[in-house]
């Protein structure tokens, strides 16, 4: 179930300050397929990663505390609700 509305996705992500990490797609640990994108922010008071499955829609995310050196994965990100 590839995502319909990606670019209305990718846009409100941009608007947010985020932007694509690289060009590459990963492979989706849910669907083993090569199709997630990641997209970052970064700031002095620590950054955010999001990674997207374009095949099958999973979203997950990451947070950074300031000085970066520690990841935190958001158990319960749920990528519509954080786009509002």
């Amino acid at each position: 179930m590839p995502i319909a509305d990606l670019e209305s996705i990718e846009y409100a992500l941009k608007k947010r300050g985020f932007r694509r990490d690289d060009v590459l797609f990963h492979e989706c640990t849910s669907c083993n397929v090569k199709a997630v994108a990641t997209y970052i922010i970064a700031g002095r008071s620590g950054g955010r990663d999001i990674s997207l499955c374009l095949e099958c829609g999973v979203a997950r995310s990451w947070r950074s505390n300031a000085g970066f050196g520690e990841r935190v994965e958001d158990a319960n990100f749920d990528l519509k609700e954080f786009l509002r």
